[in-house]
């Protein structure tokens, strides 16, 4: 068959990111018949179905991740191209797309993005805030350059340039009995009030496989979405939290709020990974980025 557009190439890709073809065609503004229209001939020419199609939206078929991987590597490329050609003409080279969990928001920008601005002012960034699943996809689909996670599930499609072991931790109000403690037990926390981060978060499920393993139940006093304002809980407090050191390590040194480490083993072993995607040729000011990031935020400092 006659090679693929480009063209085509980046709508396929559009629609992989989306899971939708009306949402695909809304975000490029395109008539959905017409990308459906152009899926349908690639789709009688190579002789295989690239999309599974459903009320909810779409997946892709066997052939259609091949397709996917082609579309992305593609991009990579090109975007590899423009970088280097980048230090030829004005020297902005490509904007390194970063994204990030909002625990490590502040370590990022006070450790990492502070110096890196200094050292090499002409590097640009797009950074956006995520989920650690919804992070990996972004990776993973091409939408970030860099991804940076607390206890990622492992995958193939993603390669962890840095990680540092970071245990979650009790964050306790300063004037707390348990602030003192060298360290406390999963059960004395958990009698605290307590607030925690909602089901879609990592650490909830680390904190709720931990608390089941010993037959302890979750009556969080407050859910949320926000680790900000599970930190102002407790500097304000009310009561107890769960999050890695370096979440709080500013609070911590002003003397806000006290971290202490739970005797609990499986709360042990988690660490914070700088990811990019699997197989692919980085750009040099990508590169130059997450090397960086990775010698000097004190997350993945073990």
């Amino acid at each position: 068959m006659d090679s693929l557009d480009p063209r085509f190439l980046r709508e396929f890709l559009c629609v992989a990111q989306e899971g939708s073809i009306r949402r695909a065609a809304t975000r490029l503004n395109i008539a959905p018949s017409a990308i459906s229209r152009k899926i349908t001939d690639i789709e009688a020419r190579l002789g295989a179905p690239l999309l599974e199609r459903s009320a909810q939206g779409v997946a892709l078929t066997g052939a259609g991740r091949l397709m996917q991987e082609h579309a992305l590597h593609l991009q990579d490329e090109q975007t590899f191209l423009l970088d280097q050609l980048g230090r030829y003409g004005d020297g902005a080279g490509h904007a390194v797309r970063i994204a990030v969990g909002e625990g490590f928001t502040a370590d990022l920008m006070q450790n990492g993005l502070a110096p890196l601005a200094r050292a090499h002012p002409d590097l640009r960034y797009r950074i956006d805030q995520a989920g650690t699943g919804a992070l990996q996809d972004r990776v993973v689909l091409g939408e970030a350059d860099i991804g940076i996670a607390y206890n990622p599930a492992p995958s193939e499609a993603i390669r962890s340039l840095a990680l540092g072991r970071q245990p979650l931790c009790a964050i306790v109000p300063a004037g707390s009995p348990l602030a003192a403690r060298a360290s406390v037990r999963l059960r004395e926390v958990l009698e605290q009030p307590l607030a925690l981060l909602d089901a879609r978060h990592a650490i909830r499920t680390l904190v709720g496989r931990a608390a089941g393993d010993q037959g302890l139940a979750l009556r969080p006093q407050i859910e949320t979405s926000s680790i900000t304002l599970l930190i102002r809980y407790v500097c304000a407090g009310m009561g107890a939290t769960f999050l890695p050191r370096f979440s709080v390590s500013i609070q911590a040194a002003r003397g806000e709020l006290a971290i202490v480490p739970v005797q609990e083993a499986s709360l042990q072993q988690v660490s914070a990974h700088l990811m990019v995607r699997a197989r692919r040729r980085l750009p040099k000011s990508v590169e130059l980025a997450a090397t960086f990031l990775a010698q000097n935020m004190i997350a993945f400092r073990d």
